[in-house]
């Protein structure tokens, strides 16, 4: 009968007696039954391998199912080994779909929300009397300065949006900021956070975005192309640190072109939703915009400590006088509130006549010592990479230059290459010059890099980590090197724009500028607003914890308004001299600008383009009669060429350039940008 039914042969039936899985139970050997042994044990011995009997009791440990690619990688068994057990009908192999989810296996601590500041409950009142009532304000600027709280009222917002059965959108400028933003708001809402960003696999935003579009999230995080979250029921968009040039998409990003800000603004208008921009720092056209009604003004003007119990314990654990933080008002006693760091500006011409020459200022030099004698945390900010930012020989005075686009090469030590930061063109390091053959060429300039090997060879002692896109090419090293310094596995973070915005670091009590000024000579009328920027924003990454903090902003020149202003914290002296600089040449938001950009490799072709359309748009002009509307160039921009091509640009200065650019057809190859964020 077993013969029969199982296909098998007599011999078969033997061969299970003789191996003990079976027994005859009369002796004319008519009769079979099963012999009481362990089934695991009995797959093993029959297959003649134990990768069966691990797989057995990997799905006992997991209660019968498991995927199969965790089944691989923890046993080392093969597509084989499972293909056996299903056809023996011991196993079954289903299809499953498993969502690629970045933020899989990491732990999020939930957290209360803390109890508001009176400055807060006064922004948070207007929001969210926005937020109950559809017709009432929907736009709003929130403006506090570095530390005031401006993250809580984000949060507060998303809750009650999410409360009301809809969905949010946080915008950050930088890619850096994600694994920080996500860890705050995925305390509030576990579970219900996603990120959309560049960094992610194609697998990954992909499943992200159906995930998305079917409702399994309250809140997307993400850079400027988050915005696009397909998000049905959307309530509220957050764009923080919105003065942020990266919310525009320009070339080389492929295409459409656009600004997160202004695409965002007409999103909550087509959805009813909220938005809510906030910033240290506002660019100062936003700022007038809010001035003039267009958005809702929000201030926060005071740093916020802490909580006063939690000041005591922390002054406590960490012995140190809590004299310095101030009360916040009578109606608030429970908050303490804080300077914000004291800004010191060294001259660094001084340096020079006294025979410093190295980069590191004598009062930086010793408070960097007294940073590492304290265990305590510094970060050293410098807007360029690389070691040396240019090359040139001593003997003819040849600089060497990307061939394709005629800028200096950057020197990078650690793989001794010459690095064009346009367009990627990368050379071996020289020997000897390639014009007269001297070898006296000579590295010029300084980068992240060198301020790294000048830390390493004056601090030897020092835990170092540069923090720039030559070192965070992964997807998860903005987080990995957030993470060891958050934990203090280094003491002194070296980096560029990218550690003076939004981060929170608690430990950090000194911040060195290495040179204030680095962008200030370049001819853009936004310089002094880029520079002030930057340079408050990185200032207020120090003092944010009990231990205190301070700046150090080292210039050749002090004198400059941005810098002046950003050593004050002093945003409403920075507005109001730059407005006037912009007043009186007509500059935003007193004109609209358009810049008309065309490149081609014949130099000579591409001014031959740039004054016919001049010609084209001046005759415009006149025949409109648009008094108030003028153009600029054609030019060759301070960066002329890139990438082999020479670029030529007309510049339109109008009240509404679009009504001139409407009447008049720009030529196949031109490129069009509205309100450009630099005109370099």
């Amino acid at each position: 009968e077993i013969v029969s039914t199982a296909g098998c042969k007599p011999q078969h039936v033997k061969s299970l007696v003789d191996r003990g899985f079976a027994q005859y139970t009369s002796s004319d050997e008519q009769l079979l039954e099963k012999a009481d042994i362990d089934l695991n044990h009995a797959i093993a011995a029959l297959q003649k391998s134990d990768k069966y009997l691990a797989i057995w009791e990997y799905l006992r440990k997991e209660e019968g199912s498991a995927l199969a690619s965790d089944l691989r990688s923890s046993i080392g068994c093969t597509r084989k080994h499972l293909s056996v057990l299903e056809q023996a009908d011991i196993i079954a192999i289903h299809n499953v779909e498993v969502w690629r989810d970045p933020l899989a296996g990491k732990e999020f601590i939930t957290e209360q929300p803390p109890k508001l500041t009176d400055d807060q409950a006064v922004c948070w009142e207007r929001i969210s009397l926005s937020l109950s009532d559809s017709e009432g304000e929907r736009k709003f600027l929130l403006h506090g300065v570095t530390g005031s709280g401006k993250t809580e009222i984000y949060l507060r917002a998303i809750d009650q949006a999410v409360k009301n059965n809809k969905q949010a959108i946080v915008l950050v400028p930088e890619i850096a900021l994600t694994p920080q933003t996500v860890r705050r708001f995925a305390a509030r809402f576990p579970d219900r956070v996603a990120i959309l960003h560049s960094r992610l696999s194609a697998g990954e935003r992909f499943d992200t975005w159906r995930r998305a579009r079917q409702g399994d999230f309250d809140v997307v995080i993400g850079p400027r192309s988050a915005l696009f979250a397909p998000l049905e029921r959307l309530g509220v968009i957050v764009i923080d640190e919105e003065h942020d040039e990266a919310y525009k998409q320009d070339p080389p990003v492929r295409p459409p072109y656009y600004h997160a800000r202004e695409a965002a603004i007409k999103l909550v208008e087509l959805c009813n939703a909220v938005l809510i921009m906030g910033s240290a720092t506002p660019d100062v056209v936003t700022y007038h915009r809010a001035q003039r009604g267009e958005f809702g003004l929000l201030e926060l003007p005071k740093r916020i400590m802490g909580h006063r119990e939690w000041v005591r314990r922390e002054a406590k654990r960490l012995r140190i006088d809590t004299s310095r933080y101030q009360d916040w008002d009578k109606d608030t006693p429970d908050a303490l509130a804080a300077e914000m760091p004291p800004v010191q500006m060294v001259d660094m011409r001084h340096e020079l006549r006294v025979g410093n020459m190295s980069i590191f200022s004598r009062l930086l030099r010793s408070e960097l010592s007294r940073v590492l004698d304290s265990n305590q945390q510094a970060i050293l900010f410098l807007n360029r990479r690389g070691t040396s930012t240019y090359v040139f020989c001593r003997d003819c005075g040849y600089v060497l230059r990307c061939p394709h686009c005629d800028m200096p090469l950057t020197y990078h030590r650690p793989n001794a290459l010459l690095v064009c930061h346009h367009c990627g063109e990368t050379e071996r390091q020289p020997e000897k010059c390639p014009v007269c053959s001297s070898r006296r060429v000579k590295y010029f300039g300084l980068g992240t890099e060198g301020v790294e090997q000048t830390v390493i060879n004056d601090f030897p002692q020092a835990r170092i980590l540069r923090w720039d896109r030559d070192t965070t090419g992964k997807s998860s090293a903005h987080e990995e090197f957030l993470l060891k310094f958050v934990n203090g596995e280094a003491d002194i973070l070296i980096g560029t724009q990218m550690v003076a915005k939004g981060l929170d670091l608690p430990l950090v009590t000194l911040v060195g500028v290495i040179s204030a000024d680095v962008s200030l000579g370049l001819p853009d009328y936004r310089t002094g607003e880029r520079t002030f920027q930057v340079l408050a924003q990185v200032a207020g990454r120090a003092g944010r914890g009990l231990l205190g903090g301070r700046a150090i902003f080292q210039t050749f020149n002090p004198e400059h308004y941005a810098v002046r202003n950003a050593s004050e914290h002093d945003y409403g002296g920075f507005y109001a001299e730059e407005m006037a600089y912009r007043m009186n040449l007509m500059y935003p938001p007193y004109r609209r600008l358009a810049r008309l950009e065309y490149q081609d490799p014949d130099k000579h072709q591409g001014r031959v383009a740039g004054i016919d359309l001049a010609h084209s748009l001046q005759r415009t002009i006149d025949d409109m009669m648009l008094t108030s509307t003028e153009i600029i160039g054609p030019n060759q921009p301070f960066f002329h060429r890139i990438g082999g091509r020479y670029r030529w640009q007309i510049v339109i200065r109008s009240p509404e350039p679009t009504r001139l650019l409407q009447e008049v057809a720009i030529p196949r190859g031109w490129r069009v940008d509205i309100e450009p964020m630099s005109l370099l």
